[in-house]
């Protein structure tokens, strides 16, 4: 759908086409969905909306609210979920692509948030350990993960980890308590660690 826009740099009025309910990921992985370019200053924006990432295939509905918005600014005409879905709410355009990677790629995400947090804990020397969106997930192949990550000293770097510690965060969540509770939920680092306190309690 067309929505008429204003440039947040030279305030001009443009039409800016939007994808509120999405079943197809490319647009996402690629960020095209929130790409525009200003037909008076020529400016490249980010125009982040509220949208939702359905893919039944997959089993999964990913809320994305930008900052700014809130649930009702969600499409009205969003799939009710079904038993057994994935069911997550996302706040940043590049946390919306991760999750929707994750689960294309048929990864875990629980367990990809936990890597990051041990990943982040065990380099202290190279990651602010109290700002866990130093990592995100860019690819996986038949041996490893990679990861966007942004450095103390503000350098972005690709860090590849062994699939291996992949496995090992998986079975770490093996626990019922870990399972779907089939509400949308907001699964990151906060999230893993409130479960493990839960857990331990």
């Amino acid at each position: 759908m067309k929505e008429t826009v204003d440039c947040p740099k030279c305030g001009a009025q443009f039409e800016f086409e939007t994808f509120p309910l999405m079943e197809r990921a490319e647009k996402i992985l690629d960020l095209t969905a929130f790409r525009a370019v200003c037909p008076s200053c020529g400016a490249e924006l980010m125009l982040p909306y509220p949208c939702i990432y359905h893919n039944p295939v997959k089993r999964v509905i990913i809320r994305f609210i930008p900052r700014g918005f809130d649930l009702s600014d969600l499409p009205p005409d969003a799939p009710a979920p079904l038993n057994g879905y994935s069911l997550r709410d996302v706040f940043s355009a590049h946390g919306f692509r991760e999750k929707i990677l994750i689960f294309e790629r048929g990864l875990d995400d629980r367990a990809i948030e936990l890597l990051k947090i041990l990943t982040i804990q065990q380099n202290p020397e190279r990651f602010d350990v109290k700002d866990p969106d130093v990592l995100l997930l860019a690819d996986v192949d038949e041996e490893s993960l990679s990861f966007f990550a942004l450095a103390k000293d503000g350098n972005d770097f690709i860090l590849k980890t062994p699939l291996g510690l992949y496995d090992q965060m998986c079975a770490e969540l093996s626990s019922p308590h870990f399972e779907e509770s089939g509400e949308f939920e907001t699964v990151d680092s906060q999230w893993i660690l409130n479960h493990f306190r839960l857990l331990e309690s």
